[in-house]
């Protein structure tokens, strides 16, 4: 049994990483692009945005969103 749930760890972490997608974010202030721009894998452009977002507040600035591109 333990050899299946590792087979089956191991298939959802390599279909996860299948369908995740590279995504570059730039942060918005004041409708404006400020700073440059990261780097972030997401499976949607939501996910993308959500990821970013977390990201830049953790770099620290200011940031009143984020846009992220395929």
């Amino acid at each position: 049994m333990p050899k299946l749930l590792i087979v089956a760890i191991v298939l959802l972490v390599f279909a996860s990483i299948a369908y995740a997608y590279k995504f570059t974010c730039y942060r918005y202030v004041n409708g404006h692009p400020t700073g440059g721009w990261i780097s972030v894998e997401a499976g949607t452009v939501e996910e993308a945005e959500a990821k970013a977002y977390a990201r830049f507040k953790e770099l620290g600035g200011q940031i009143d969103y984020c846009k992220c591109r395929y």
